[in-house]
């Protein structure tokens, strides 16, 4: 995906696919909300191995991409597979995360835009994504995005002394089979 850039209030803000030279930023982004907010079902935050082991794993058809300001990440989101099995080769799973104090700004949307366009490129054909109940901003962001709710595991993640539900959304990319 080529740099993009939007116009911000204050600063303009680029689209790139993440590098390496990204993990530590992105880690950052991530740790806070597996350690401060019930938005992931995740409980480990990321040390510097495992955010660059985590990186290595996105590939063309996987991407991870940033939105950046200069030198500082603001958000960030990946495609990952959905389920290992070769059936399921062309479902990806979405996830979107932006920078705490960089909310608001429609930098989430714009990620998740661009994740679809490149799911589109890849020639997948669904994008699935698990949310927690309480995320009702990621919710609202994908129905914008035109997913649908097709399932809700009830409490199912156990965190910060709470069970929480995981509602499950499905964008359908293109009807033909690849």
């Amino acid at each position: 995906m080529p740099d993009a850039a939007i116009a911000d209030v204050t600063r303009p803000i680029s689209f790139r696919r993440a590098e390496a030279g990204d993990a530590e930023q992105i880690a950052q982004i991530w740790n806070h909300e597996v350690l401060e907010t019930d938005h992931t079902t995740d409980t480990e935050p990321r040390d510097p191995a495992s955010q660059r082991a985590w990186l290595l794993a996105h590939d063309a058809d996987h991407p991870a991409i940033v939105a950046a300001s200069g030198l500082e990440i603001l958000a960030y989101g990946a495609l990952s597979p959905y389920r290992p099995k070769p059936a399921f080769r062309r479902t990806v799973e979405d996830s979107v995360y932006v920078k705490a104090g960089h909310r608001g700004r429609g930098l989430g949307s714009a990620v998740l835009g661009r994740l679809l366009d490149l799911a589109c490129a890849s020639g997948h054909h669904a994008v699935i994504a698990r949310v927690t109940g309480v995320n009702t901003t990621s919710l609202a962001l994908h129905r914008r995005h035109g997913f649908e709710r097709v399932g809700l595991e009830r409490e199912t993640a156990l965190k910060h002394g709470r069970w929480l539900d995981v509602v499950v959304m499905e964008k359908l990319l293109d009807r033909r089979p690849a």
